[in-house]
Formats: C-alpha cells, structure tokens, sequence
C-alpha cells in the first residue's frame, strides 16, 4: 500500500504516538517500559518514514481470550508502525466520526432508555451482533466513511491497511478505540434505516434495544433488525435476541440493583457507583478514597464469591445455588473487578490468594486483576508459595493468562527458582510452537531476567518474529547481553524502534 503524498504530516504521527501511548487495551497487558517509546523524541519522524513510499502492513497477531461464561474473542496484537498509522488515519476525522461513549454509564442510560416514558413500553427487543468487528465489511465501511467525510486518499489508505492487517476483505483489530470509531459509524447505518421504518430504537455499540406496543410489532422489529444487519454483512445473535413484556423487562434491570443493595448493606459500603459494562473488560469504578471499611468490604465480597463458588463446583448437584444464590453470585463477580484492586497495597491475604486459584480456573476474564493484585504483593514468599502450590494441581490457564501472570511474577523475590514448578510452567510456554507470538514476546523479559535464556537464543526467536513482536524481543537481549556481545550489538543496526527497546533493556539491566 501506499499513503497519498501529503495526507500525513509528522504531527499527524506525533499526535497518535501520544494517543497510542494514553490509550487503554484492557484486556491487553501493558510494557511500561515499551509503551514509553512512543513519547520518544523522534517517534513521529520515524513514523513518517516507515509509511513512506510502498510498504505492507504486517497481519494482526491474534491471541484468544476467553468470554465470561462461555466463547472465545480473537485480540489483535498490531505492530508499532501500524497501530500509529490505523489512529493517525482515522484521527484526521474527528469531526465526521467523533469517539463513541463507550462509558458505563452510557450503558445503563442505554438499558434504561426503553423505560424512560411515565408507563412501561407494552414489549422490549434485545439483541446483539454476534462477533460484529469479524464481519465489518471493508468496502461498505470506506463507502460510509466516504459519504462523511469525502477523503476518497483517506479512505482508500483505510481500507488497504485493514486488508492488510486482517487478511481479508473484512474485519476490525479489537481492542482499539480506533477500531470503536469505525465500528460506531458502521453500526449507525443500521440504526438510521431502523429509525427510517419508525421503529424506536437504541444502540450501545452493537447491543439494540427496540420498544414496541404489540407482540406482531416485536415480531416485524426483529425481522427488520435482522434483515438490516445482514445487508451490512453482520448477523444477530440468536441466544440474546430476547423478547420481553416491558414489565419484564424492568424488573430483570432492577434485579441487579436489588442484589447490589442487599451486599451493600452486607459489608456495609456504598457500591452504588461501580457501574458495570456489557463487555467483560468494560466495568468503570467512581472510587471514593479507601477507607478500613472499603477495605474489609473488598474482603469480605471476596470471601463470600469463594464461598458461593465453591457450592456451584460441589461435586453434589443438590448441594447447588439457589437462583437468590446465582443472581449474588453473578453481581459478586462484578464486584471483584472493585475488591481486588482495593486490596491491591493492602497486606497480602492468603485467603484472598485462594479465591485466585479459584478465578483462575473458572474466571479467566478476571486474570488481569489477579495480575496486578500479585504484581503489588507485600508478600513475596506467601505470594510465590501461593502459586507454586497452585500450579500443583495442573490447572489449565491459556496463553492469554500467561501473558499476564508471569511478567506479574518476575520482580517476586523467589519466583522461578531452580527446580520449581513456576520455572518448568514459564519454560513450557515459551518453548511451545503455539505460542502466539504476542504471548512469547510479553514474557521475554521475564524468561531473560530469570536466566532461562540466553542471548544467542533470544536473537533465534527475534528472527523468527515478525515487527509486532521484535521490540520485546530487543528489550529481552538488552537486559542481560554484556557490552562485548558482538551478536546483541547488531540490535542497534536495526529498526530505530528495535533500536530504542535495545537501549531501554539495556537501561533496566
């Protein structure tokens, strides 16, 4: 592909270095010390530089994570170069296509909008895509994107870019909010042939909602709404396609409020501003500042999920949840999205570290904020001990997991020692074939700080990599290569982004 003479100026680039740099993918781990490249004073000309003339982009790096429940959802990995380009383009329509809300709180405003009227609307339909940024459809996007904002360059260098990172002719990276813009416009042209038939109807991303007076009118809406979604190539997800009476409707929302009020008065904290989204990763928490009260509310929500957790998995089917039960239970996973992170600076609990094993397994969403509460542990030996004896029982955690738990290990005084199941665990992700290249390249720098590669081998896995991966890869050897390391030394003839992450290992050794 090829960017149009002029379409990009090195303030473009600069501007979406710093973007990327605030940007948040959370269900992506972040390197502090990588993702501070991208303030470097002369990022925004070397930017420029690799989009200059012909070029290809480099195809998304997927690695799978696991859906709450049940489901996989594919998380691209883009190269430095590529991600700074994907912002800088769309960047350049703030105005056509501004950055959707993608806040909590527009969520419930969402959920709530059918009820908004003095009486309950006679039904509500909900319905959602199924696995929408697979299946956005490149030529009818740019056709969109066109029509508002008239930058035929523009588009064009759009639409090639997602080509070229996804393969096909179709398909949005996830975790971008890049990728959220395109997907808003997108989705829009649903919602206004929707709105054009004289249904009344609300969107939150992909998520639909419709109320209507008649069981026939519920019945005509979600035909319209499948039919307009699959002119777009998209398609409804059957299991959430739901048909309710209004009144139904409005007790399934308020559901959730009575079960936060029945645990708020529990441990007795406010938990009415913890507001969560419809994704696994979307949860926004209004915080006030800790208190001791906060503090054993954080433990005793964690005490109490184990508790209901434990009675789900009896191996007795009698001995399982009430649906009181199961509704607390749901909401209590919610709420260690809260309690976690308040225990994160707190003395580190062993009995908060068994309800990890227990996330772990059967969570995996959640694996992210067990990272961080074991990145912060006061605790260094109880915490290493915790996991060692927890790898004993051979639980299955996905590479994804991996990605995220290991690098929380590595400044631990103990983890990975000789001879222990950490060590053999991390060994056996780094050495599998399968390993998602994302993956491998997150925990390079915790394999070359434990000792368990060597510079000659990290330099074999570098050449095997593509440029997504290879700046780990140079922060890895830079950590522990001596200065007479002819081999390590060729680093800092490569890329100048390779060369930075060289220098930033170098400068963590």
């Amino acid at each position: 592909m090829r960017i149009a003479s002029g379409l990009l100026t090195v303030d473009d680039y600069q501007s979406a270095l710093v973007d990327e740099f605030f940007a948040t993918r959370r269900l992506i781990p972040d390197d502090a010390a990588i993702s501070g490249l991208f303030l470097h004073e002369s990022a925004g000309e070397w930017a420029q530089r690799r989009c200059a003339g012909e070029f290809a982009p480099i195809p998304g790096q997927i690695v799978t994570v696991r859906k709450s429940g049940h489901g996989v959802r594919p998380v691209a990995e883009l190269s430095v170069r590529d991600r700074v380009l994907y912002r800088a383009l769309v960047s350049r329509w703030k105005t056509e296509l501004p950055y959707p809300d993608r806040s909590s709180k527009a969520y419930e405003t969402f959920l709530e909008a059918p009820l908004a009227s003095k009486a309950a609307p006679t039904y509500v339909v909900s319905s959602d895509v199924t696995a929408c940024y697979e299946y956005v459809d490149h030529g009818l996007l740019g056709r969109e994107v066109l029509a508002r904002t008239g930058d035929s360059d523009g588009v064009e260098a759009l639409t090639d870019l997602l080509a070229g990172l996804m393969g096909r002719s179709y398909g949005l990276p996830q975790q971008s909010g890049t990728s959220d813009v395109l997907a808003e416009a997108y989705l829009s042209v649903v919602e206004r042939r929707l709105l054009r038939q004289g249904l009344t109807v609300w969107r939150y991303n992909d998520d639909f909602r419709v109320a209507v007076d008649g069981w026939s009118d519920a019945l005509n809406a979600v035909d319209a709404l499948e039919r307009e979604c699959r002119s777009m190539g998209l398609a409804l997800n059957d299991l959430k396609t739901v048909i309710r009476k209004g009144e139904t409707y409005k007790q399934v929302l308020g559901r959730r409020a009575e079960v936060m009020q029945e645990i708020s008065g529990e441990v007795e904290v406010d938990l009415t501003d913890i507001v969560m989204g419809p994704y696994d990763d979307d949860v926004q928490v209004v915080k006030p500042e800790k208190n001791d009260v906060e503090v054993g509310a954080a433990r005793q929500i964690v005490a109490e999920w184990a508790t209901l957790q434990d009675k789900m998995l009896a191996p007795d089917p009698e001995v399982g949840l009430t649906s009181e039960e199961k509704d607390k239970r749901a909401a209590l996973t919610d709420l260690l999205r809260w309690a976690l992170p308040t225990l994160e600076l707190e003395a580190t609990d062993g009995g908060v570290l068994e309800a990890c094993s227990q996330i772990l397994r059967t969570e995996q969403t959640l694996t992210p904020y067990v990272a961080r509460y074991v990145e912060k542990s006061r605790d260094a030996g109880k915490t290493v001990a915790w996991f060692e004896t927890f790898l004993a029982g051979n639980p299955y955690l996905t590479p994804w997991q991996a990605w995220w738990i290991a690098p929380s290990l590595r400044a631990l005084m103990g983890s990975y020692a000789a001879g222990s199941r950490q060590r053999d665990w991390l060994q056996l992700v780094w050495q599998d074939p399968a390993c998602p290249e994302p993956v491998k390249a997150g925990i390079a720098f915790t394999v070359a700080r434990k000792g368990m590669s060597h510079v000659s081998d990290l330099l074999k896995v570098y050449e095997a990599m593509t440029d997504t991966g290879r700046p780990f890869i140079a922060r890895a050897v830079g950590a522990i290569a001596t200065t007479t390391d002819a081999g390590a030394a060729t680093l800092l003839d490569e890329d100048e982004w390779v060369k930075w992450a060289f220098q930033a290992g170098q400068a963590d050794a």
